[in-house]
């Protein structure tokens, strides 16, 4: 199951996913957020180009960020998802149908790597959490660096995205937030482009930044 959901050609980004993601993210899964949090507005938009692609590239947060990211930066994203989100029916048909593929976190396969390169001959965005998985520690650390080097390799810009859920004194509701930094050449060598990173989103959710 993994390789199949892991091995996508440019043709699945097809229109019919891409309208199926708008629906479930703007339609659905956007107010089951609100009745959850108090969904705030979006800081930082004017940092994206409109006329360029991007790797979105977030810390982790919550299951519902890829589906915020999308909704409230109004961009049609392809998610590199954990693999377990494969293997149940109903989540495997919203992965799926959201245009996310799956990657195994112990092992990265060549079919991975290649749909995410497949990425560039269409015109969605590659959506991914460079610390594997989801931290509520209140630091930015442990950052992988594969997504440094799909960045090198499609020679995209990398688009910082910060997710901040707090507490509000004033609400049974948790705050969520989302906050858009200046885009990230992908240019520089893999180290300094992940150092970039998480200073980027570090700043922008108020995160410890932990060096490698």
């Amino acid at each position: 199951m993994t390789t199949k959901f892991s091995s996508k050609s440019s043709k699945s980004f097809n229109i019919w996913r891409r309208i199926f993601q708008y629906i479930a993210c703007n339609a659905v899964i956007i107010n089951i957020v609100r009745c959850k949090y108090n969904l705030l507005k979006t800081e930082g938009l004017e940092n994206i180009d409109r006329s360029k692609k991007y790797i979105v590239a977030s810390n982790h947060v919550t299951g519902f960020d890829p589906f915020v990211i999308a909704a409230t930066l109004n961009l049609t994203i392809a998610y590199m998802a954990k693999k377990q989100l494969f293997e149940t029916f109903w989540s495997m048909v919203l992965m799926d149908w959201c245009g996310a593929f799956a990657v195994d976190r112990d092992k990265v396969d060549v079919s991975t790597i290649k749909t995410a390169l497949s990425i560039k001959q269409t015109n969605w965005h590659l959506g991914l959490f460079p610390q594997g998985t989801r931290s509520n520690n209140g630091k930015m650390e442990n950052v992988t660096k594969g997504f440094a080097s799909i960045a090198k390799k499609l020679q995209a810009d990398i688009l910082p995205v910060a997710i901040i859920v707090k507490e509000n004194t004033g609400s049974k509701k948790k705050d969520f937030k989302i906050k858009v930094g200046n885009p990230i050449s992908s240019n520089d060598d893999v180290d300094t482009i992940i150092k970039n990173w998480s200073i980027s989103v570090a700043e922008l959710s108020g995160l410890e930044y932990i060096p490698s």
